[in-house]
C-alpha cells in the first residue's frame, strides 16, 4: 500500500507519521467516553463473569434441546453467524433466520428442525425489528401448535434493550426468559451474548474468543501509532480516501471459514462510516463502501475489474499460516500436471492470494494482508475486535458519529407506514 510499491496510489511514510500525532489526542478522548453505551463493546472482552453465566447457559440448553435458531437481522445475527461458521463448518445444530421475510427462508428452516426439540433465540436492541418480529410472530404460533401453550415459553429466548420495545412488552407480559442486550450498538455486539451464546452453544470456547479480544484492545490503547495496529490500518484507508479517492474497500479472506466474517464487516463499516453530517453538523454525504469478497473464487468473477477498472479500491486480503486440515496432490503423468505432485492444497491457497496481491500491485492497487497465524478462537476475537476498533479509529479521522444509523431508522419508519396504511 506504500508509494513505493503503488506509485501515485499509495502513501507516504511521511503522511503516516503526521496522522500518528492525532492518535493520542483519540485516545484520551475515547478514554474519556469509557461509560458511555456506544464505546462499551471495548470492555465485552474484559467481561469474563458474563463468559461464565453463558457458559452455564448453553450448558443447561444443550441437554434439553437438539437445535439453536437465532432469530435476528442485522447487528443480531451476522457477527454470531461470522463466529460459528469460522469455526464450526458446517454443524446440523445451529441455524439463522429472521434475516429476510421471504416465506421460503421459513420453509426451508421447518424441513429441517424438530419444533419440539428447538430453542429459539430472538434478538433485536429496539424490540421494534420488523423482521425479527414477523418470523418470531410466526415461530411462536409453530410452536404452541406442536408443545402447547404452557411449555412454549421454555423454548424461546430473548434478547433486548430493558427500557422500552415490543420485545420488551412481551416478555413482560408472557413471562419468556431476557437475556438483557449490552448497552452499545448491534453491529458492535458480536462478543456480547448476542454472539457468546450461539458460539458457547456449539461448544466453542468463549473464554479463548475474549482473550484474543482483549489482547487486541490492550494493543489499542497504546499511543505509539506504529504499535497500534488497528490505528495503521485505519490510517491506511483514511489516506486513501481522503488523498486518492479510494472510496471502496473490498475485504477478500482467502479462507472458506470467513465468508460470513466478510458479511459482518460489511454492516460495521458501512452503517458506521456512511454519514451525511460530520461532527460539527456539517453536510458531508462521506462514506467508504464496503465489499465482501471471497478469494480464490473471485479471482474468477471479480479481478479482470479489480486489476483494470477504475482505481478506486482498497483491498484486504486475509489468510492464516496453519491450515486446520490439509491434503498433498498426488503424481498425475502425462497432462503436465506433474508440477502439482506432492503440493499441498494449503500451498496452493497460499500461492494464489499472493500472486493476486503482486498482479494487484503491479497495477499500482492498493492492498494489504492480515496474517493469523491459524484460525482459532483466540485469533478470531483478536480480528473482530481489530476491526471494529479501526473503524471506530477511522470515524475518528473523518470527524463522523459512528455509533448513529439515521438512515436506517427512515426506511424502518416508511415500512411501518405503508404496512399501517
Amino acid at each position: 500500500m506504500s508509494a513505493a510499491k503503488v506509485a501515485s496510489f499509495g502513501f507516504k511514510q511521511a503522511e503516516l507519521v503526521a496522522l500518528g500525532k492525532n492518535l493520542k489526542k483519540i485516545n484520551a478522548k475515547l478514554a474519556k467516553k469509557e461509560a458511555e453505551p456506544e464505546i462499551s463493546f471495548r470492555k465485552l472482552p474484559y467481561d469474563l463473569i458474563s463468559a461464565d453465566i453463558i457458559e452455564k447457559i448453553a450448558k443447561n440448553l444443550q441437554g434439553k434441546f437438539d437445535a439453536l435458531v437465532v432469530v435476528g437481522i442485522g447487528g443480531s445475527d451476522l457477527g454470531a453467524k461470522a463466529l460459528a461458521r469460522a469455526l464450526v463448518m458446517p454443524n446440523n445444530r445451529l441455524f439463522f433466520i429472521g434475516d429476510t421475510t421471504d416465506p421460503n427462508s421459513l420453509n426451508n428452516l421447518l424441513a429441517k428442525i424438530s419444533l419440539k426439540k428447538t430453542l429459539f433465540y430472538v434478538v433485536s436492541k429496539s424490540g421494534e425489528t420488523l423482521e425479527t418480529l414477523a418470523n418470531f410472530i410466526y415461530l411462536r404460533d409453530k410452536v404452541i401448535k406442536a408443545v402447547g401453550l404452557n411449555r412454549h415459553k421454555d423454548h424461546f429466548i430473548i434478547t433486548t434493550n430493558e427500557k422500552s420495545g415490543k420485545l420488551l412488552e412481551i416478555c413482560k407480559k408472557e413471562g419468556y426468559a431476557l437475556l438483557a442486550h449490552y448497552p452499545g450498538g448491534g453491529r458492535f455486539s458480536v462478543l456480547s451474548v448476542n454472539g457468546l451464546l450461539p458460539a458457547a452453544w456449539l461448544g466453542l470456547d468463549i473464554k479463548k474468543l475474549l482473550s484474543g479480544a482483549r489482547e487486541m484492545d490492550k494493543m489499542a490503547k497504546n499511543d505509539n501509532w506504529r504499535e497500534n495496529l488497528p490505528f495503521i490500518y485505519a490510517a491506511l484507508h483514511y489516506l486513501g480516501y481522503k488523498k486518492r479517492k479510494q472510496n471502496i474497500a473490498v475485504l477478500m479472506p482467502y479462507l472458506e471459514a470467513l465468508n460470513s466474517f466478510s458479511f459482518w464487516y460489511r454492516q460495521l463499516l458501512a452503517e458506521s462510516l456512511g454519514k451525511k453530517y460530520d461532527l460539527k453538523g456539517k453536510l458531508v454525504s462521506i462514506g467508504i463502501t464496503p465489499i465482501a469478497s471471497a478469494g480464490p473464487k473471485d479471482q474468477h468473477s471479480q479481478l479482470q475489474l479489480y486489476n483494470e477498472g477504475a482505481n478506486d479500491k482498497i483491498f484486504t486480503f486475509i489468510r492464516a499460516e496453519k491450515p486446520v486440515v490439509d491434503f498433498k496432490l498426488p503424481l498425475y503423468k502425462n497432462f503436465g500436471l506433474e508440477f502439482l505432485a506432492g503440493k499441498s492444497f494449503d500451498q496452493l491457497l497460499k500461492i494464489e492470494q499472493l500472486a493476486v496481491a503482486n498482479s494487484l500491485m503491479k497495477n499500482h492497487r492498493a492492498n494489504a494482508t492480515l496474517i493469523l497465524p491459524e484460525m482459532n478462537e483466540y485469533y478470531l476475537g483478536q480480528l473482530f475486535q481489530f476491526f471494529e476498533l479501526a473503524t471506530v479509529y477511522l470515524g475518528e479521522l473523518l470527524g463522523i458519529d459512528v455509533f448513529n444509523q439515521p438512515g436506517v431508522e427512515d426506511s424502518k419508519n416508511l415500512m411501518i407506514k405503508m404496512l399501517n396504511e
